[in-house]
């Protein structure tokens, strides 16, 4: 374990070490262009701008789903009549929300990609398009 800090756990017995440090990674030095370049962008305005675009919308669609979950839930647990209310045949309300479930998550996810793809994505070209021009 050349470079690794290691100490003995039980001192005496061959082999019981604990790693309480690893050595630098040449890939994290302060000091490589790719660490300027990565602080370059985190400080573009337009980065600023899409990892707030992605944040938003991202908290947006989860608190959506979380809410109609637990709209799922606390029906199924509360609202036992409305639930058990038969829509045709054998097919009732918490069937249909059970459904719903699922087609809203696949729908949230659809909107979400199509999002991305018309707002996000040109904006991420733009800023790794600058990044790699200032290289």
């Amino acid at each position: 374990m050349a470079g690794w800090k290691t100490r003995e756990v039980l001192p005496g017995r061959k082999g019981c070490l604990v790693v309480i440090g690893s050595p630098p990674s040449p890939r994290r030095s302060a000091d490589s262009p790719d660490h300027a370049r990565y602080v370059a962008i985190s400080q573009d305005e337009r980065f600023i701008v899409l990892r707030r675009k992605t944040g938003r919308v991202a908290s947006l669609v989860t608190a959506l789903l979380v809410a109609w979950y637990l709209l799922y839930v606390i029906a199924a647990a509360f609202a036992r009549d409305l639930m058990r209310y038969r829509l045709a045949g054998n097919v009732n309300v918490a069937l249909v929300f059970g459904v719903l479930q699922f087609a809203s998550t696949f729908f949230l996810a659809w909107r979400y990609s199509r999002y991305s793809r018309r707002v996000l994505d040109p904006l991420r070209a733009r800023v790794a398009a600058d990044s790699e021009e200032e290289r």
